[in-house]
């Protein structure tokens, strides 16, 4: 990995003073002199690189954000196992965002760090497992409620052979509504 950027090597405040500054709508040049007010030295090129990253970041959070509330508009109605999905996917594709660095590389975690993308994964995992768990239910569920609608309709459509009034059309027509929730 190549060698640190001269911003990099800031105290945490003065790189969270830069971002703020930046938020604020703050020019490179304002930036820069708020800088050199605190005593603290670094080049134009340096801090305009550091800006351009964070200004990358920043937009890439806003598309990340903006896609999220657009699905969440479009499958807001949708059952909560293809939510808990979406929400599965989104965090590990962030999850792979935060381990390549802006330069390509990949990120080196220490210990604390690494405990918490273990974690993250491991929740991920059981969250996917859950959401198995609950949609095999919900078949299973499902198949036998369309067990039982279907031996009832063999069963009256058997009596109806027998001299009973089932039509059989009305009988699927039944089935689509109770079983599929189709409503014609």
């Amino acid at each position: 990995m190549g060698r640190q950027s001269s911003i990099r090597r800031l105290p945490a405040e003065v790189r969270e003073l830069i971002g703020d500054l930046r938020e604020r709508g703050r020019t490179i040049d304002e930036v820069l002199e708020k800088l050199r007010e605190l005593d603290v030295e670094v080049s134009r090129s340096a801090l305009g690189r550091h800006v351009k990253q964070l200004d990358a970041i920043g937009a890439e959070i806003r598309r990340s954000r903006t896609i999220a509330e657009a699905l969440v508009r479009r499958y807001g109605e949708a059952p909560e196992s293809r939510t808990a999905r979406l929400n599965i996917e989104l965090m590990h594709a962030f999850i792979n965002k935060l381990m390549i660095s802006e330069d390509g590389e990949i990120v080196s975690l220490d210990a604390k760090e690494a405990m918490f993308v273990a974690t993250a994964l491991q929740k991920l995992a059981q969250a996917s497992k859950q959401d198995l768990d609950r949609e095999a239910v919900l078949r299973q569920e499902f198949a036998q409620k369309l067990d039982r609608k279907l031996a009832e309709a063999e069963a009256e459509l058997a009596d109806g052979a027998g001299g009973g009034t089932a039509d059989p059309k009305e009988v699927l027509r039944r089935i689509r509504e109770e079983v599929y929730g189709i409503f014609s």
